[in-house]
């Protein structure tokens, strides 16, 4: 963590040590980052952020770009503040496991929504940090129609009238996305809990029955109920408005610079 903070720029009358053009055209990015320094002040852990927009899925770019912003940092125990509506299964794995190999311990900080496979990110957490904004969804795999309709592939595995190839092409995402939120609980939030428990917590996150909408808004409340690990932050406590004014300045940057994604550190960053 930094401990000079208060002698960064524009906090001191010391001009910065990049050239004031440069500065200028990198401001919105520097006040980001001395926010997340202030944040850091008061978790006493480093904080990592990924942020995307609606649209943008979490695909093989991502792990790449994460292992790069966290390569300087030295602690154990991190906080992964996440803005996700979901993404490639196959490369949101990849993306945690770039975080099992750097780091022993992290919390998952949920401002607004880390829907589908960004639920599988926090389900990878100790802990999931949640506020009055925050949700969290299902993790019933998907099947894309032409149109922008999404079919939940456990009913196209068990439609007669589909196609055998496809059938089975659906019960293996079903599989593939629950044997992968189990490893992640049962290594994770839930590894002092019983097999029945952890398959009760699955068996309501991913089956499409359980909320009859991938889009379902699963609170904190709905959190704590289905046994998931979580901590709320009231409104006025002083770490949620940090986080909370830190989500709004990556969704006020993000969208007018037109910028898919954000993942940022107290010194690194990469957009897209």
């Amino acid at each position: 963590m930094s401990n000079n903070v208060s002698h960064q720029f524009p906090r001191t009358s010391i001009t910065p040590t990049q050239s004031p053009k440069y500065w200028a055209k990198e401001k919105d990015r520097y006040i980001r980052q001395l926010l997340i320094s202030d944040i850091q002040e008061l978790t006493n852990r480093p904080l990592i952020v990924y942020f995307a927009q609606l649209d943008q899925q979490i695909n093989f770019t991502d792990p790449d770009d994460l292992s790069e912003i966290i390569s300087g940092i030295g602690a154990e125990e991190v906080d992964l503040l996440i803005q996700t509506p979901g993404g490639v299964v196959d490369a949101t794995e990849k993306l945690i496991g770039i975080l099992r190999h750097k780091f022993k311990k992290w919390r998952v900080i949920v401002p607004s929504w880390a829907k589908s496979a960004g639920t599988v990110i926090a389900l990878s957490a100790e802990k999931i940090v949640m506020g009055i904004n925050s949700e969290l969804g299902p993790i019933d795999p998907q099947w894309q129609q032409q149109g922008g309709l999404s079919i939940p592939c456990e009913i196209i595995s068990q439609d007669p009238s589909q196609p055998h190839h496809l059938k089975k092409l659906a019960e293996m995402a079903v599989n593939r996305m629950r044997s992968l939120a189990k490893l992640l609980l049962k290594n994770g939030m839930m590894q002092d809990k019983s097999d029945e428990e952890i398959e009760a917590v699955l068996k309501k996150l991913s089956n499409p029955s359980s909320y009859n909408s991938h889009a379902a808004v699963i609170d904190y409340h709905e959190a704590i109920d289905i046994g998931l690990s979580a901590e709320y932050l009231k409104h006025d406590d002083d770490l949620w408005k940090k986080l909370w004014l830190l989500y709004c300045l990556y969704d006020y940057d993000t969208k007018s610079k037109g910028l898919g994604r954000l993942i940022e550190g107290e010194v690194l960053s990469i957009s897209r």
